[in-house]
C-alpha cells in the first residue's frame, strides 16, 4: 500500500468522517447532528484531521479542546477523541502521525496538556511512541433501575462561573460549557436539579446490543438527592456513574456498585507539566467522549 498524507479537516470531508466512524462502531459512533454538535459547536474548539492514500480518506482523528482548572489556574486542555482507521491502512502508523499533528496544533493553540480516555487499541499507542504518560484507571459504578422515566428534567443549567471551583484538576463546568455539552446537544440529556446542585443523564443511550442510562455529570452538595433525581429520569434498567473518591458513600446508599469497568486515564505535557498523580484529577462520564 502505498504512503498516506495527513491534511486537516475540510467540511468536504464530513461525509468520510462520518463513514469511517459509523464503519468502526455502528450505532454507537456519531451521527452527522452529533459530529456538528461536537465538533463545530465546541465553543473551546476543536482540531481534525484526515489521512489520505491516493485520495481516498484511510483515517480520522480529532482533538476537543475544553477549558480545565489545572494546578488552580484556569488553562486550555485537548483530548484526543473519536479517531480511527481503515482496517487495509492499519500498521501503516497513520493514527500516530494524526496525533502527533494534533499535538503539535494544540501546542501552537498554547494548549496545557493532552490528555485521553484510552481504547485498548490506542493505548498501546500513546504509551509508546507518543510518549504519553499513564495515570490512572477510574472505576465505573451501577446501579439497577426499577422505575424508570417518571421524572421531568429542568430547561436551563444557570450556573453562574464554575460550578466544580472546589475540585482538583476537572474541565470548568460554567453555564456556557454546561448549555453546549449537555442542553444543546442532540443526544436527548436530560438536567435535574437539587438544592444549589444539579446533575445530568444520557436517559437512554445504545450499548453494546442493549440501552444504558449514563449518569454524565453530578455537581453540588446534595449527592444523595442528585443520585435520586437522576434515577427518576432514566429509561433503561441499569444507571451508569463515575463517583469521586468522597462520593463513594452516597453513591452506596444509592443504590450503586463498582462494576469491572474502567476508563484507562492518560497525558501527555505540552506547555505545562502533567500531574501524573491521579487524586489529582476529577471527572464524571460526561468528561469523555462516547458518554
Amino acid at each position: 500500500m502505498s504512503s498516506f498524507q495527513l491534511a486537516s479537516f475540510e467540511q468536504s470531508d464530513r461525509a468520510d468522517y462520518l463513514a469511517l466512524l459509523d464503519q468502526a462502531w455502528g450505532h454507537q459512533g456519531l451521527s452527522g447532528d452529533e459530529f456538528d454538535w461536537w465538533f463545530l459547536r465546541n465553543p473551546a474548539g476543536s482540531l481534525m484531521s484526515v489521512a489520505r492514500i491516493d485520495g481516498r480518506v484511510v483515517g480520522v482523528a480529532g482533538h476537543t479542546l475544553l477549558r480545565m482548572v489545572l494546578g488552580g489556574e484556569e488553562r486550555l486542555a485537548s483530548f484526543s477523541v473519536h479517531a480511527t482507521t481503515l482496517p487495509e491502512a492499519r500498521g501503516l502508523g497513520i493514527f500516530r502521525e494524526l496525533e502527533l499533528k494534533h499535538e503539535q496544533e494544540a501546542q501552537e493553540r498554547g494548549v496545557s496538556v493532552v490528555l485521553a480516555f484510552a481504547s485498548a487499541p490506542t493505548a498501546p499507542v500513546f504509551l509508546g511512541p507518543l510518549g504519553w504518560t499513564e495515570i490512572g484507571r477510574l472505576r465505573i459504578w451501577a446501579r439497577p433501575i426499577v422505575r424508570h422515566g417518571v421524572a421531568v428534567g429542568v430547561a436551563a443549567l444557570d450556573v453562574g462561573s464554575d460550578a466544580a471551583v472546589s475540585w482538583p484538576n476537572h474541565v470548568v463546568r460554567d453555564t456556557r460549557h454546561l448549555s453546549w455539552r449537555y442542553l444543546d446537544s442532540p443526544r436527548g440529556y436530560v438536567a435535574v436539579r437539587s438544592g444549589d446542585g444539579y446533575a445530568v443523564v444520557w436517559p437512554a443511550k445504545p450499548h453494546r446490543g442493549r440501552t444504558i442510562a449514563v449518569l454524565a455529570d453530578l455537581a453540588g452538595p446534595d449527592v444523595h438527592g442528585l443520585l435520586l433525581a437522576a434515577a427518576r429520569v432514566s429509561r433503561a434498567h441499569v444507571l451508569f456513574g463515575l463517583p469521586a473518591q468522597g462520593q463513594r458513600g452516597a453513591y452506596l446508599r444509592a443504590g450503586f456498585l463498582p462494576t469491572n469497568r474502567t476508563l484507562h486515564f492518560m497525558g501527555k505535557a505540552l506547555a505545562d507539566p502533567l500531574d501524573a498523580d491521579p487524586a489529582a484529577w476529577r471527572f464524571t462520564l460526561g468528561d469523555t467522549d462516547f458518554f
